[in-house]
């Protein structure tokens, strides 16, 4: 089964102070909507004791749904586990959330204890004084994880704009200069235009189509913003994106435009995809030439001096694709995502 995970679905993480507001706020309008039976003092004490029961349930709710709605940790594939690791570091989001899963048990635990005592509470004023000594516990564990409330907060923040993609899906990376014609490759590989799926790496997201062959489905993701400079120009961080797409790519297509036409040297292209070649060492990278139409055979004869087995290409028009298509699914048929 193909998997595909997805971050936008984390919850809005309060601050402390923000769901002691609203725990208050509801166990108030509870204790006063209830409809308590008997004598006055038992009335009273139902009152208290809805009040405690509902701070605690808010407050639980809350807690458990922020643990709950992350992804296991545990068990991440390696695509997400490098870039979360990039992001917030998987070491302190998983501490941070042990702290949140225990301050819901603490919170259940004092929720429980002081409903027994109302319980045995024997008038109003002692119902009512162990309510607000409930409140000052719960309120004291809930501020004590204040900060990691803060932290996973701003985690969820950038969490979100995780791309979602398929992680066990044969997939084909694009990658070039600008201006090299690696998003019209993508239309005329996957017929369509492509989908824009955020990353946190790159103010221009990654690029993703489909397509289909024999009744499999594949992947193709063009890389805007990535792979345009080389790798010793990115910071930590942008490297770690980067190699993070090692894990999702099966057939990588590094696209060249000999004509100048992008704006950038042939030199620099061919450093660009020596980096590249490095970056995905034991994946194929396929070197292709685009624009084939604008050149001529001197220009071409240059290109095959740096690289023997370049495919040349006009992604405009069309011609040589299909060739490129057969040679990327060669190797994608012995992928480990294809068995």
């Amino acid at each position: 089964m193909l998997e595909k995970l997805v971050f936008k679905r984390l919850p809005a993480v309060p601050e402390s102070e923000e769901l002691l507001a609203r725990a208050f706020r509801r166990a108030s309008k509870a204790a006063h909507a209830i409809k308590a039976r008997g004598r006055p003092w038992e009335v009273a004490k139902q009152r208290e004791a809805e009040r405690i029961k509902i701070m605690g349930q808010i407050i639980r709710k809350a807690l458990t749904k922020i643990v709950a709605s992350t992804p296991s940790l545990s068990n991440l594939p390696p695509f997400y586990k490098e870039l979360v690791e990039a992001l917030v570091s998987i070491d302190a989001l998983r501490k941070s959330l042990g702290a949140i899963d225990g301050t819901a048990k603490v919170v259940n635990k004092l929720e429980r204890e002081h409903l027994r005592k109302i319980r045995a509470a024997r008038s109003p004023a002692e119902a009512a004084a162990i309510r607000r000594q409930a409140y000052g516990r719960i309120s004291s564990v809930v501020r004590r994880a204040g900060g990691n409330l803060i932290f996973l907060r701003e985690a969820a923040e950038k969490l979100i704009n995780l791309p979602s993609v398929y992680i066990d899906m044969s997939t084909i990376v694009i990658a070039g200069y600008p201006n090299v014609g690696k998003t019209t490759l993508l239309r005329q590989l996957t017929g369509s235009d492509p989908k824009i799926a955020s990353y946190p790496f790159t103010t221009k997201g990654l690029k993703l189509g489909y397509f289909k062959r024999n009744h499999i489905r594949y992947q193709v993701i063009d890389t805007p913003g990535l792979f345009d400079r080389p790798l010793e120009k990115r910071n930590p961080i942008e490297r770690q994106a980067i190699a993070a797409l090692r894990n999702l790519a099966d057939v990588v297509i590094f696209m060249l435009d000999p004509s100048g036409t992008c704006g950038y040297e042939l030199e620099g292209q061919l450093h660009l995809l020596e980096d590249v070649t490095k970056t995905f060492g034991g994946i194929k990278v396929l070197a292709v030439a685009n624009k084939a139409d604008l050149l001529d055979e001197q220009q071409m004869s240059k290109v095959r001096e740096s690289c023997e087995d370049i495919i040349f290409i006009s992604a405009a028009t069309g011609r040589g694709v299909p060739e490129l298509e057969e040679r990327v699914m060669k190797y994608l048929l012995n992928s480990p995502s294809s068995a």
